[in-house]
């Protein structure tokens, strides 16, 4: 089978009340990958709660932005551009004017999203990102939170509200107590906030995802990776309770946080605290999948969107980057015998977790000079693998076992050096007649 290189390039812009940012990503895919990832904190929606408006010095540095973007998209030749605006650019008496600057710099039509659709693509983007999600998506920018129910893949109730950090910051005056007062007095607006209860809470946004990295400091978690965290709610609630009273000069030894993004820390933590004492999840789950990749995910067909996250991404690296994929798919028919009766038992996400190691089983090695079984971690867990449970995650960076063919991401299973020769022939007669998992 062919590998799979033609995949062409989407850049997406993604003006924020805090941010602006451009991401380009290798293609519209079920697990895309992203290419160059650039932001530049522009502050636009800081003194949309007093003024309305959004100030000039802010309106210059996200204009800059946009023309250093613009160029490095015409540098890198991609022709497919995506551009989204969010609360500031919808809500600001003069966001019409920058809009219309903006979409003369990037050449492209830029879509201002309503609240109630910011919220429905970062839902997209969690069910993009995160095998069976289920409980409520909350996405935290600088002007605005958006709150929308997930279950069994379909989109419920949905809410957009004016507690964005910038927002918060500006209307309370910089004063944490008013702030206290005015996310309750949001929260109470919302009417199915029970609904969330004892399950999931999917938290999107930079400063959560800076307040979940303060988490992994603070719990030396072995991995560096975002997606997929996730934290007991009470472990949660007592984490932020924490942060939501420190200022700024308390946080101002914590090099891993940007000086921009500490300002709206305490704010961050403050919005997450009230809503897990309203909503009382199970837990907390960090998710680096939001708007920018439901967009994505929007442009897939039906059949492409209901394919399982991890062993997309695991089918899709295989295909491009693998020695051969019809070994990967071998491998995965082969093992599967291991498990039928009488062999050992193993649950349907076990078997998930095993099929996605097959499939990456021949990826390519980063170095002739590591052993296999140091290279076998290290290039499993360098991915931004996504629907992959984060247990699973660490329990491979944790391994110890010495067997090289060991299955990596967490599987039990032990196999031998090399399967037999009948066997192989008969499994690869079966996936070239069109035999599927």
């Amino acid at each position: 089978m062919a590998r799979r290189n033609e995949l062409s390039p989407v850049a997406v812009v993604d003006i924020g009340s805090n941010s602006v940012r451009l991401v380009v990503y290798e293609g519209a895919t079920r697990a895309p990958t992203p290419l160059f990832n650039e932001k530049v904190l522009c502050g636009l929606g800081r003194s949309l709660a007093t003024t309305g408006r959004l100030g000039a010095d802010a309106v210059a540095r996200a204009l800059r932005a946009l023309r250093r973007f613009r160029a490095l998209i015409d540098q890198m030749g991609v022709t497919r551009i995506e551009a989204i605006a969010t609360a500031a650019a919808r809500e600001a008496e003069n966001g019409p004017d920058f809009i219309a600057q903006a979409e003369r710099i990037l050449d492209v039509p830029i879509r201002v999203l309503s609240g109630t659709k910011e919220a429905e693509l970062a839902a997209i983007g969690v069910i993009a990102g995160i095998h069976d999600a289920d409980g409520f998506v909350g996405d935290l920018g600088g002007g605005s939170l958006e709150l929308i129910d997930v279950r069994k893949g379909k989109l419920g109730d949905a809410a957009t509200l004016p507690l964005g950090g910038l927002r918060l910051i500006d209307a309370s005056g910089g004063n944490l107590k008013k702030a206290r007062e005015i996310v309750d007095s949001e929260l109470a607006k919302v009417d199915w906030l029970d609904k969330g209860r004892d399950r999931d809470f999917y938290a999107i946004g930079g400063t959560w995802r800076a307040l979940a990295r303060l988490h992994m400091m603070q719990t030396n978690y072995p991995l560096n990776i975002m997606h997929n965290y996730r934290i007991d709610a009470a472990d949660a609630l007592r984490f932020v309770s924490l942060l939501d009273q420190q200022s700024q000069s308390s946080l101002a030894g914590i090099r891993d946080i940007s000086g921009a993004r500490r300002e709206t820390i305490p704010y961050g933590a403050l919005v997450l605290e009230r809503l897990i004492r309203q909503v009382k999840p199970r837990r907390v789950v960090i998710s680096v999948f939001g708007i920018r990749e439901g967009l994505l995910c929007t442009m897939l067909s039906d059949e492409e969107r209901r394919k399982d996250p991890l062993l997309a991404a695991c089918d899709d690296l295989a295909r491009r980057r693998s020695r051969s994929i019809d070994s990967a798919y071998e491998l995965c028919f082969w093992t599967d015998a291991l498990f039928r009766a009488p062999g050992p038992a193993e649950t349907p996400e076990q078997r998930r977790l095993r099929h996605a190691a097959c499939r990456i089983s021949s990826y390519e090695t980063m170095s002739p000079m590591l052993s296999s079984r140091r290279r076998a971690r290290s290039k499993s867990l360098a991915p931004r693998w996504i629907g992959r449970p984060s247990r699973e995650t660490v329990r491979a960076s944790q391994s110890r076992r010495k067997e090289p063919d060991s299955i990596v991401l967490g599987c039990a299973a032990r196999l031998p050096r090399r399967p037999p020769r009948a066997l192989i022939r008969a499994t690869s007669s079966a996936w070239r007649n069109g035999l599927t998992m």
